[in-house]
C-alpha cells in the first residue's frame, strides 16, 4: 500500500452558525457552536486516511488540552502521528469560524506551537516509505517552520519521493519568493483564483495553468467553488463541473479535494478522473459541520457516486464517474 505524508499545521476549529455577520462595535449571538479537529494539513491527512490511504502527520501542537481534541480523532482514524511533537511553550494553533446560513465561513487563526517545528525535526525515517509528501502552502510563511518545510523538501527530492502543494491565499500573498522557489519541484499543485492572481500575476485558469506547467510542475487542480474544477497535465486540460450537493458549511472542502487528487494521484487514475473524485470529496464536505472526523467516508463516496452514475446526462460526465467508480469498487 502507497504511503502519504502531510506536513502543516493542526488545529482545533471553533465553529459558530450565525445568522448574519455584526457591524463593527456590535454584539452578536450564534445559535449553535462546535468544536472540530482542524487546520488544512490535518484535515486533508484524517480524509485521506478516511479514503484507505497509509498516512502520516508531520507537525506540532501545544502540551494542552487543544491538543488532546486536535489529535485524538487523527489517532483514532489511523493517521500516524508520530511525527508530531508537542511543545511546552506554545499553545495548539485555534481557529474561530462563523458561518452564515448559506455555508459560508470566514476564518481568524492563531496558529501557536504549529510555527515552532524546526529542521531538526525533520529527519530521513520521518518521510520512510512515503510515495508523496503533501505541504501547506502556509508552511513557507515564518520561520523555523520555514526552514522544517524545506528541510522536507530537500529530503523528499533525495528520496525520490513525489511533492504536491495546497498553495492558500495567505502564502501566495506573503511568501511568494519562497513558493517560487519551491514550485519547479511539485508533482502536484492545488490553486484557486485569489492564490493564481497573487503568486502568478494571473487574472483566469488559462492563464495561470500554463504558467504553472511552464515552470516544471507536472499537475495542475485548479479550483473553481461552486464550479468545480480544471486539471491539467503535459497531455491535456480538463473542466469538470461540481456536483449538486446540500450546503452546510464549507470549512474543509478544500482540504477535501486536496485528499481526492492525493489519492488520484497515489493510483495512478486519469487526471479527468482524479478531478471528478476531488470534486465529489470537496462536494461531500460541504454537507458536514467542519472538516475533521465528520467528513464522509470511503463508503459515502462511493455511494454518491454510484446515484451519480444514474443521474448525469451530459455527454462526457458519465464516463469519468464510471472510472471512479471502477477504481474505488477495488479498494472497497
Amino acid at each position: 500500500m502507497k504511503k502519504a505524508t502531510v506536513f502543516g499545521d493542526i488545529n482545533v476549529d471553533v465553529l459558530m452558525s450565525i445568522s448574519r455577520y455584526p457591524k463593527p462595535g456590535e454584539d452578536a449571538t450564534a445559535a449553535k457552536v462546535v468544536l472540530r479537529p482542524g487546520g488544512s494539513a490535518a484535515n486533508t491527512a484524517l480524509a485521506l486516511t478516511k479514503l484507505g490511504v497509509k498516512t502520516s502527520m508531520i507537525g506540532r501542537t501545544g502540551d494542552d488540552t487543544w491538543a488532546d481534541i486536535a489529535l485524538e480523532p487523527l489517532a483514532k482514524a489511523g493517521v500516524d502521528i508520530r511525527h508530531v511533537r508537542r511543545d511546552p511553550e506554545k499553545p495548539t494553533g485555534l481557529i474561530f469560524i462563523p458561518v452564515t446560513g448559506s455555508g459560508e465561513r470566514t476564518m481568524f487563526s492563531y496558529r501557536g506551537a504549529n510555527l515552532m517545528i524546526s529542521a531538526s525535526d525533520i529527519e530521513p525515517q520521518t518521510l520512510a516509505n512515503s510515495s508523496i509528501l503533501h505541504l501547506s502552502g502556509y508552511n513557507f510563511l515564518v520561520s523555523p517552520q520555514k526552514e522544517a518545510s524545506f528541510r522536507a523538501v530537500e529530503l523528499a527530492q533525495d528520496m525520490g519521493i513525489d511533492l504536491s502543494m495546497d498553495i492558500g491565499t495567505v502564502p501566495a500573498a506573503q511568501a511568494k519568493p519562497e513558493l517560487e522557489r519551491i514550485l519547479p519541484l511539485l508533482n502536484l499543485v492545488i490553486i484557486g483564483s485569489d492564490e493564481a492572481g497573487d503568486l502568478l500575476s494571473s487574472q483566469t485558469p488559462e492563464e495561470a495553468i500554463p504558467a504553472l506547467l511552464k515552470r516544471g510542475v507536472s499537475m495542475v487542480a485548479y479550483k473553481l467553488g461552486q464550479d468545480g474544477c480544471i486539471v491539467a497535465d503535459h497531455t491535456g486540460t480538463y473542466r469538470l463541473p461540481a456536483f449538486e450537493v446540500e450546503t452546510i458549511d464549507t470549512t474543509g472542502a478544500g482540504d477535501a479535494f486536496c485528499a481526492g487528487m492525493l489519492f488520484a494521484r497515489l493510483h495512478d487514475w486519469t487526471i479527468p478522473a482524479a478531478g471528478r473524485r476531488a470534486n465529489a470529496r470537496g462536494g461531500l464536505a460541504t454537507t458536514v459541520w467542519g472538516g475533521g472526523g465528520d467528513m464522509p467516508e470511503r463508503g459515502e463516496v462511493l455511494n454518491f457516486l454510484q446515484m451519480q452514475e444514474f443521474e448525469r446526462t451530459k455527454i462526457g460526465e458519465n464516463k469519468w464517474v464510471g472510472e471512479i467508480l471502477s477504481v474505488l469498487r477495488r479498494y472497497n
